[in-house]
């Protein structure tokens, strides 16, 4: 199962699409305490997430999350349109991908992020 986390609905839509295709089962969040609250009930295999939510900051959800020590080997992959530059992306994030980013590199990024 795949958690999307994104505040803009077409976005969060798109994206729900392209993997519902594929055959991932999906859920959604639209901002960072809906993220953390749905990870802490459902345990999705990978989180996509955006960093920059209306309602909270999705680095700040992917702290709490990753803090938790029963959902901490949930790899979360970053979309953002403008990525960060510190070095902590590296230790919260499986990949970081910049939007508009292409369907395929969504499609490695999960892929590679998905457990054995």
């Amino acid at each position: 199962m795949i958690l999307v986390v994104d505040d803009d609905r077409s976005m969060r839509a798109s994206t729900l699409r392209l993997l519902g295709a594929r055959g991932y089962t999906t859920i959604e969040a639209a901002s960072a305490a809906e993220a953390v609250q749905k990870t802490s009930a459902l345990k999705p295999d990978v989180i996509l997430m955006d960093l920059h939510l209306r309602h909270g900051s999705g680095l700040e959800a992917a702290r709490q999350i990753k803090a938790q020590q029963s959902l901490a080997h949930i790899p979360i992959i970053a979309l953002t349109a403008t990525p960060p530059d510190w070095d902590e992306k590296l230790q919260l994030f499986a990949a970081m991908l910049v939007k508009p980013c292409p369907t395929a590199q969504i499609l490695d990024a999960v892929a590679a992020a998905l457990p054995p």
